[in-house]
């Protein structure tokens, strides 16, 4: 059996990209999972939100932005679409645990796939509990964004029919 799949969130890859006091640490965690063949997972919005971080927080033309994405692409990793059942999940995550959707949307992968996370985020780290990955010289403690106040918790029976929806949708797509 194989080792639980790695999802990276955007604070790891960009101080991979970046180069930062984590890469060397970070780069150990990658190189042992490309050895045990595990695979390393990323929600679409991944990429949106390192392009994003590298033009507003760091200033890199596009130029150098392509090249990051091109050498980030280059560890392999499976982009998975946030389709609506994983929207869901985000949410659920979103609210529960006070995150940003980006964030959230990190550990709602992480969650549907049985994986563990990759992050620098402290707020995500602790959401996500033993599903982090703690590497000695990890030092988790990026920023992260201020929590927004969601209010109450999903009614999540109010949703109901639309859920039994999906659900019947996701069966046909498996039957397929």
């Amino acid at each position: 059996m194989s080792a639980s799949p790695i999802v990276l969130d955007a604070s790891a890859a960009i101080a991979l990209i970046r180069r930062e006091s984590a890469a060397p640490v970070l780069d150990e965690v990658l190189r042992r999972s490309a050895r045990e063949a595990v695979r390393l997972l990323a929600p679409e919005a991944f990429w949106l939100e390192i392009a994003n971080v590298l033009v507003r927080r760091h200033g890199l033309t596009p130029n150098e932005v392509v090249e990051a994405l091109r050498e980030t692409d280059d560890l392999g990793i499976d982009t998975i679409p946030m389709d609506r059942p994983l929207l869901l999940v985000t949410i659920d995550i979103q609210a529960r645990d006070r995150l940003s959707a980006y964030d959230a949307s990190y550990l709602a992968l992480a969650e549907t796939e049985d994986a563990r996370l990759l992050t620098l985020d402290r707020r995500l780290a602790l959401a996500a509990g033993p599903r982090a990955i703690r590497t000695p010289g990890l030092g988790i403690g990026r920023l992260s964004e201020t929590p927004a106040p969601y209010g109450a918790p999903v009614d999540w029976a109010r949703f109901g029919p639309y859920l039994a929806r999906l659900r019947a949708d996701a069966h046909k797509l498996a039957g397929a």
